[in-house]
């Protein structure tokens, strides 16, 4: 079910290798397109480059603004992907939201780790539009990375394996 203004609605995406409602909610907003027209592949690992383009595909529904993503030379390794790719990935660089795994390297073709993934995605929220209230509900430290909501009842976490920096 999505929510647009006051209506509630479905939007099957279409892809025969799933029934949730959470992919078909990406799917609507154009954040994700698929492996083909329809299929999902629900249970494989998303790259770094397939990160990157699901952050600037959800830029304009979380009312982030993207730079140009000109490629300036500093990342080596994403020569030879689409220019879809390469700009996505010099626009969430112009975010703040990687730095790459080197100086000159955004390993584009690497498995994404659990962690770098809340990572980004903390990093994209820090510049979103959320709410009513907008980005400064947010408390957001020096890094840029969000680390709680004005008013939220807690900023610390259950999970026992994660440090808290």
């Amino acid at each position: 079910m999505f929510f647009s203004g006051n209506q509630h609605f479905r939007k099957n995406a279409g892809f025969t290798d799933t029934t949730s409602t959470d992919v078909d909610c990406v799917a609507y907003y154009g954040i994700t397109t698929g492996t083909t027209a329809t299929t999902y592949s629900p249970t494989e690992s998303v790259t770094r480059w397939q990160m990157a383009l699901f952050l600037t595909r959800a830029a304009v529904p979380a009312g982030v603004t993207l730079g140009a993503g000109t490629d300036d030379g500093t990342f080596t390794d994403p020569s030879g992907k689409p220019a879809e790719i390469i700009t996505a990935i010099m626009q969430i660089k112009e975010l703040r939201i990687t730095i790459g795994k080197t100086a000159t390297t955004v390993a584009p073709d690497d498995r994404l780790s659990r962690e770098e993934m809340a990572l980004f995605i903390n990093r994209f929220l820090a510049k979103a539009t959320l709410g009513p209230g907008g980005a400064n509900d947010l408390i957001v430290d020096n890094d840029g990375l969000m680390v709680g909501a004005v008013g939220s009842a807690s900023t610390t976490t259950n999970y026992t394996d994660i440090g808290t920096g």
